[in-house]
């Protein structure tokens, strides 16, 4: 069985922590990798911006991850929802959006960051999203079943993860 760290991806938002996962023999996070990966298309550029601003601003700083932000696929869940969203003063737009990023939305404090792809299928199973999808899907089960295990705890902060021996190093 493949292992993996679980580390932090983001922790200077007011209102949620990011964490993010990595392949052990990998030098690179699985979000890290989304990112680079379409930033450099020019056709994705504004999306990944979009999607980037989302998370950080309104999820990180303002908001916190409220449940309607997320698509539920499955063990894992996935940004931007679907839809029109308002929420006090935002006006939130996603239909049709071409991307999908995969995460672990653990409560309004604290969501873990997969990979994802571009949307290029009507199921999250099919077309280009299809193996980032399987893996979010592992990844989310493999956390999930280490903290009912008690392998990882949630911080007293609720906005940190560590290992049962009080490590902040984690892998699963």
């Amino acid at each position: 069985m493949n292992t993996f760290a679980l580390e932090v991806f983001d922790n200077e938002r007011q209102v949620c922590t990011f964490y993010t996962v990595r392949w052990e023999d990998s030098p690179i996070s699985e979000t890290d990798k989304f990112f680079m990966k379409y930033e450099i298309h020019i056709i994705f550029q504004r999306s990944i911006q979009e999607l980037a601003t989302f998370i950080s601003n309104e999820i990180g700083d303002k908001f916190g991850a409220l449940e309607y932000f997320f698509r539920f696929e499955n063990a894992a869940q996935a940004l931007p929802p679907s839809g029109r969203y308002k929420v006090e003063h935002l006006s939130i737009n996603f239909g049709n959006f071409p991307l999908r990023l995969y995460c672990l939305r653990i409560s309004e404090t604290l969501v873990v960051l997969f990979n994802g792809g571009e949307k290029t299928s009507t199921t999250a199973q099919g077309g280009k999203t299809s193996m980032a999808f399987q893996e979010a899907n592992l990844f989310a089960k493999r956390i999930l079943d280490a903290l009912n295990g008690k392998e990882i705890l949630i911080g007293s902060d609720h906005r940190s993860f560590f290992y049962y021996n009080g490590s902040k190093e984690i892998f699963i």
